[in-house]
This record gives structure tokens, sequence and C-alpha cells, in this order.
């Protein structure tokens, strides 16, 4: 599988509006969430979801250490660094966020 160069434009234009959006509707907003576990299709999708968010992208650190350390694995990817946050006693709500094809949007809320 490879990623279409298009993905991190998709991504700029289209993230933040969905994610209030999505937030939203569960109560939260951007500002509530106390830790990021951000599949990391590739080092300029974390830091393109950094920019189009508003967060400093040491938010994204747990992200860009596993994708250094395992690279992209594709599913499992997320789990490994929900597990780093989690070992790290990262502040809640986590919210886990993935890209999928197509450029479908998958995330929850971990309390």
């Amino acid at each position: 599988m490879t990623l279409s160069s298009e993905v991190p434009d998709r991504i700029a234009e289209h993230v933040r509006p969905w994610l209030v959006n999505w937030l939203g509707r569960h109560g939260r907003s951007i500002e509530s969430i106390g830790s990021w576990a951000v599949h990391p299709g590739g080092p300029r999708i974390l830091s393109t979801f950094a920019e189009a968010v508003g967060l400093d992208r040491d938010k994204l650190d747990a992200s860009s250490a596993i994708l250094a350390e395992c690279g992209n694995m594709s599913s499992p990817t997320i789990a490994f660094i929900i597990r780093r946050l989690r070992d790290a006693g990262a502040p809640r709500p986590c919210l886990a966020i993935g890209f999928g094809p197509g450029l479908a949007i998958e995330a929850v809320l971990l309390d």
C-alpha cells in the first residue's frame, strides 16, 4: 500500500472541521484533549495534522517516536502509540485517530 501525495493536503483541508464537529457531539473540544495518539502514515502526516488542528508538535511525540522506532506498521501502529502514552501516564482523555483508505477518518476517545 502506498499513500497518495494528496493525503496531507486533504488532512490539512478537512481534519479540523471534522474533528471540531465530532468532538462537539461528544461534549468535547480540541482544547479538552489531554493526549493524542495519531496514526503516523509518515512524518508529513503528523506535521500536517498538528498544524491543521493547532497543536504544538510535541503533543505528537509518542506518535513520532513509534514511527521512528517501528515505522508504519499499518493498523497495529495505533495500539503501540496508545500503549506508549498509557505507560507514560499521559493525561486523559486521549484521542486516538487514524486515516484509512479513501481518506476515511477513524477516531476514539479514551477516558
